[in-house]
């Protein structure tokens, strides 16, 4: 037990860096480290419900083999013996895939996914499978297999999602950094709403097999408290992957600058609405968003106010993306299995019933005309900076704010747009309110701009540390 008195404290906020330095000095093992932090997660995860699936024996077994390889002087890479957690949507041979999910069985899949494979490639010891909404549909994490996520800064509020068990864990001290997936914010929101950074890469970035049904929109990301962090391990999990037909041909190199950026070769645009409409608008929330721009500023960047035009409402394609979405999962559950979906799934699934061809072609060509209208604008600016959320987190019983009513995605309008174009977007942690609840800024960049958008997070991490506020339950 940790003098804080709660077991694996003293390890817990160790980074990628941190911990591989101990390795390699004998200071720490991996078993030592992975043994704290199920400690850890035993104690406090019945707090917050992140964690859906906990194999001591199977994680022992990887921290085992890496401390081997330590002793031996021969690690496979920068993320040997890192613990790192994985979103239940993500297949991990020999773990089970409920996708949150009660249409699929509890038994153990045969083949990790791509980005799975990559960080066992590199030697990264696997903690525990984190909780989605099922099959990642929602803004909050609440499934029936699972229940519900709530956020250790509040834990009267929501984490977000549907990536917020694996934000919950991050920040409670389950490991360095998680594997989170983000197909119209999943990533970006649960950050921005726990404290922590968050990077949806590119599409294509990250390589994917076989592609889940909303494969032009979703992708997998890195999900940490540091942006070194999530930089080392978008490096081990963009390494290739044949079977992947939109996979970029060169993996990512983190920034040669990122201890210490200078920002003085970018220009930014800011815009506190990223030309959208948002029907809910916190003003607390704006104005820690706001605080961004002298913070860029301070670090060499050109900052001035602008936004994409958009030719249409992002909201109008996305919303058939999403439908069809939903109908595609129905459709392809058992019939006899179709009644233990979420309700929010089978109710959007019957809404995409009634959409036409002519109607999804419609909003294919609409796609296509934002992400046109979004290039356009990034010929002008190297990174546009504004909010990933209208409010705050708010309460851990609703699906969505207190006075909005509708249960779709039109309510917070700043995210999914990145996804319809494809480009890198991440959250960066910006501020807390009066009520101590997190806020983050979202940074995008143009295709291939993972490394100025890591720049440019780390420009702001630097001048306001915030990742080391922790959670008030930890005392």
């Amino acid at each position: 037990m940790s003098q804080t008195g709660h077991p694996g404290a003293d390890v817990c906020w160790l980074s990628i860096d941190q911990l591989t330095a101990g390795y390699r000095t004998g200071a720490l093992s991996p078993i030592e480290v992975a043994r704290a932090l199920i400690a850890r997660i035993r104690m406090l995860d019945p707090v917050v419900n992140a964690i859906v699936h906990l194999d001591e024996a199977y994680t022992l077994a990887m921290a085992e083999a890496s401390l081997a390889r330590w002793r031996e002087g021969r690690p496979l890479s920068a993320m040997d013996g890192v613990p790192v957690t994985i979103k239940d949507l993500s297949a991990v041979a020999g773990m089970p895939k409920r996708r949150g999910s009660l249409a699929f069985g509890s038994e153990p899949v045969g083949e990790d996914t791509p980005c799975v494979a990559r960080m066992r490639e590199a030697g990264a010891v696997f903690l525990a499978k984190t909780a989605t909404p099922e099959a990642g549909c929602k803004v909050v994490t609440r499934s029936p297999v699972h229940g519900v996520t709530a956020n250790p800064y509040d834990l009267t509020r929501t984490p977000g999602g549907s990536s917020g068990g694996a934000a919950a864990a991050l920040a409670l001290g389950f490991g360095p950094v998680a594997l989170g997936s983000d197909g119209a914010g999943s990533i970006r929101i649960p950050a921005a709403y726990t404290n922590l950074f968050g990077l949806k890469p590119g599409f294509g970035r990250v390589p994917a097999f076989p592609p889940d049904i909303d494969m032009p929109h979703s992708v997998v990301g890195p999900m940490a408290r540091t942006v070194r962090d999530a930089a080392i391990m978008l490096a081990v999990i963009s390494q290739p992957e044949p079977r992947d037909p939109y996979m970029w041909p060169v993996p990512f190199t983190p920034p040669a600058d990122l201890a210490m950026p200078d920002l003085s070769d970018l220009r930014i645009a800011f815009s506190a609405r990223l030309g959208c409409t948002a029907p809910l608008v916190d003003a607390e929330s704006d104005a820690l968003v706001a605080q961004a721009t002298p913070l860029l500023a301070d670090a060499g960047a050109v900052v001035e106010e602008a936004a994409p035009a958009w030719p249409v409402d992002p909201f109008l394609p996305f919303r058939v993306f999403w439908e069809t979405a939903c109908l595609a999962c129905v459709e392809g559950t058992p019939a006899e299995k179709r009644r233990l979906l979420d309700p929010l799934i089978l109710q959007v699934g019957a809404t995409g019933a009634r959409v036409s061809l002519t109607a999804y072609m419609r909003a294919m060509e609409q796609r296509m005309a934002i992400a046109a209208a979004s290039k356009a604008f990034f010929t002008r600016y190297d990174l546009l900076v504004g909010p990933v959320m209208p409010v705050p987190p708010y309460s851990v019983l609703r699906d969505v704010p207190e006075g909005y009513a509708n249960e779709d995605w039109s309510w917070c309008p700043y995210t999914y747009p990145w996804n319809m174009t494809g480009q890198p977007a991440a959250s960066v942690p910006i501020g807390f309110t009066e009520a101590g609840l997190p806020v983050g800024v979202q940074i995008i960049g143009p295709m291939g701009g993972e490394a100025d958008v890591l720049r440019a997070a780390r420009a702001i991490e630097l001048r306001r540390p915030l990742h080391l506020r922790r959670p008030p339950l930890l005392g």
